[in-house]
């Protein structure tokens, strides 16, 4: 229950922050976004590893991605915790992410355009402010012309 809850208020704060044609319904147009109201930059990926990488490894199989899940790390601090100097946007999928083929395919260096779509709601469980997990980014990469959204670790603010 306490999964399925959090999934629904993270839900909740995406779809409040997102660009006014999402909540209409309207489908949105791909490529980067040009909204004021939601803070977007120019950056880079730094890296692109398996989710459960062993610390020191640094080569991945296809296989390690497919059974770990990936994770995008990017050269901006966008929504980042300000608690943490020196800390990056992430996007982060399991296994059965729809988006991890787009996020596999992600090359150090690529130019991508990365948008904070905001925190997590304060909730009895999560204190926004102490935990820097399920801070929600849309990431636009120029090379794929193909964009992926998601939370910035493993479990939501609050969780395990």
């Amino acid at each position: 229950m306490k999964r399925s809850l959090s999934v629904m208020l993270t839900a909740g704060v995406v779809a409040s922050v997102a660009p006014a044609g999402a909540q209409s319904g309207e489908p949105l147009k791909p490529g980067p976004w040009h909204y004021k109201s939601i803070p977007c930059v120019d950056t880079t990926v730094i890296s692109v590893t398996p989710r459960l990488g062993l610390p020191g490894q640094t080569t991945f199989t296809k296989q390690n991605y497919i059974q770990s899940g990936v994770i995008v790390t990017f050269a901006t601090g966008l929504g980042a915790d300000p608690a943490e100097p020196g800390g990056h946007a992430a996007v982060t999928h399991y296994q059965d992410a729809s988006d991890n083929a787009i996020m596999m395919a992600e090359k150090k260096g690529d130019k991508v355009q990365v948008c904070f779509l905001g925190p997590p709601a304060p909730t009895a469980q999560c204190n926004p402010d102490r935990d820097d997990r399920g801070r929600s980014y849309r990431v636009y990469d120029y090379r794929q012309k193909q964009q992926y959204s998601g939370i910035n670790s493993e479990h939501d603010c609050g969780g395990a």
